[in-house]
C-alpha cells in the first residue's frame, strides 16, 4: 500500500532520520511539543512562515537548495494548492521579474519538456551543474 507522502509523515521521518526525539526538536525550533505533534500528525496545517521553514530545515541539517529541502517547501504548501511554496512566494514577492516569467510560461504553454530544457540552458549559461 502506498501512502500520501504529508508535511507531517516527511517532517518525522527527517527528524527521525536526524536523531531528534520529539521534545528536543521542538526546543530546537522553539516550537511546543505539542503542536510539533499535532502538525506531524496532521491536525494542524503545516507552519507556512518561509523563515520557520528554513529554521526547520537548518536545524534538521537540510542544506540550501538540496531535494530534500525543497520536498520540505513543497508539502509544506501541497494541502493548499495551487499556492506557491513559502520559500519561491517569498522569492517572487522580491524580485519583480519573477511574475512576468510566470505567465510567460503560461502564454507560451511550455511544457514540463521545455521547461527541463530551460533550465538546462539556464544552468549552462551561469556555469551550474544540469539538473
Amino acid at each position: 500500500m502506498v501512502t500520501h507522502l504529508t508535511f507531517g509523515t516527511y517532517l518525522r521521518e527527517c527528524r527521525l532520520k536526524a536523531g531528534y526525539g520529539l521534545r528536543s526538536f521542538a526546543e530546537a525550533i522553539d516550537m511546543q511539543p505539542s503542536n510539533l505533534s499535532n502538525v506531524e500528525h496532521g491536525r494542524v496545517p503545516p507552519p507556512q512562515d518561509p523563515a520557520m521553514l528554513a529554521n526547520i530545515a537548518d536545524t534538521l541539517g537540510l542544506p540550501e537548495g538540496s531535494k530534500e529541502r525543497t520536498r520540505l517547501f513543497d508539502l509544506a504548501v501541497a494541502h493548499k494548492q495551487p499556492a506557491l511554496p513559502p520559500d519561491v512566494a517569498a522569492f517572487a514577492a522580491k524580485t519583480p521579474g519573477i511574475p512576468v516569467l510566470l505567465r510567460t510560461i503560461e502564454n507560451k504553454r511550455l511544457t514540463r519538456e521545455d521547461l527541463a530544457r530551460l533550465t538546462d540552458y539556464i544552468n549552462q549559461r551561469l556555469g551550474k551543474p544540469q539538473r
